[in-house]
């Protein structure tokens, strides 16, 4: 995993030790309070993204400008101290991620602290490093770093009573479906990219309704996962329409067409588009066998 900004704004938080001073946007995965050696309260921060799970500690408590939502993304300031007999990561400012247009998305964001299964998310973002167009990149990072999308993405199951029904197997299932158009060598690098992207999100609509707790959700009992997956696009989808067209309505298709024996709906037109149908069906029935 490459750290993917060379100054002090966003690094990997692998890296965080390289900088004596950095800032960014991560995801706030825990915050509680203790007395230090002289007895002072000390509030105790954990900050995860893709690459590790740093602590923090704010020793004055100004640094805090909001009351802070857990389990959210959070815009961050952090100064390494080196006055003590130990260095240490101290918060020099914290608020709720601003979730403007000006934000930083990336999924590199997405944290490892949540995700059931740390090696399969690297796997993901490697196979995501590997996609050369520049526009689905742009548009994965829109997409999966959604505060509300990224880390129900990496804990969510695939289903609750058939393939990857465990915690974290949504991330699973989507990877496998995902690394068989990489692996697939008949495909042009445009198609595998474009496959790769489809793969991925072909099941973002679960993030809505199915839970972590591996229940569903209230939406999940009226709306068909398939029917949220533009939705959740949407705004990426605008974007990469004004860039590329034909690259979002390639999307589009992919994840809309239906089944050789559907009754109604657009059949398959693009081979990604069949191939998509193949594969989910294989990572469905491989997972399904294994458990027999």
């Amino acid at each position: 995993m490459r750290n993917q900004i060379s100054l002090s704004h966003q690094p990997l938080l692998m890296y965080a030790s390289s900088f004596t001073r950095f800032k960014g946007t991560y995801y706030l995965v825990g915050c509680s309070d203790r007395l230090d050696s002289q007895q002072n309260q000390v509030k105790i921060l954990l900050i995860s993204d893709a690459s590790c799970t740093l602590t923090l500690y704010c020793r004055d408590q100004s640094c805090i400008l909001e009351d802070l939502k857990p389990e959210s993304l959070v815009d961050i300031e952090v100064a390494l101290d080196m006055s003590g007999s130990e260095p240490y990561f101290r918060c020099k400012m914290i608020q709720n991620a601003d979730k403007g247009i000006n934000m930083v998305r990336n999924i590199y964001q997405l944290p490892v602290a949540r995700c059931p299964y740390p090696d399969v998310l690297h796997a993901m973002i490697g196979l995501i490093e590997q996609i050369k167009t520049t526009e689905l990149r742009e548009f994965l990072d829109n997409v999966i770093s959604q505060p509300d999308i990224g880390i129900r993405f990496v804990q969510c199951p695939a289903s609750l009573n058939h393939h990857h029904n465990n915690l974290g197997g949504l991330l699973e299932h989507s990877y496998e479906v995902a690394l068989s158009f990489y692996l697939d060598k008949s495909l042009s690098h445009a198609d595998r990219d474009i496959g790769i992207v489809s793969a991925l999100l072909h099941d973002i609509g679960k993030t809505l309704t199915l839970t972590p707790d591996l229940t569903r959700a209230d939406l999940g009992y009226s709306v068909d996962h398939d029917d949220l997956t533009l939705e959740i696009c949407s705004a990426a989808l605008k974007i990469l329409s004004s860039k590329h067209k034909g690259l979002a309505n390639q999307l589009r298709h992919n994840w809309t067409c239906v089944s050789p024996t559907a009754k109604y709906g657009f059949r398959a037109k693009t081979k990604t588009a069949k191939m998509l149908k193949v594969y989910d069906r294989g990572s469905a029935l491989l997972q399904t066998n294994n458990l027999n």
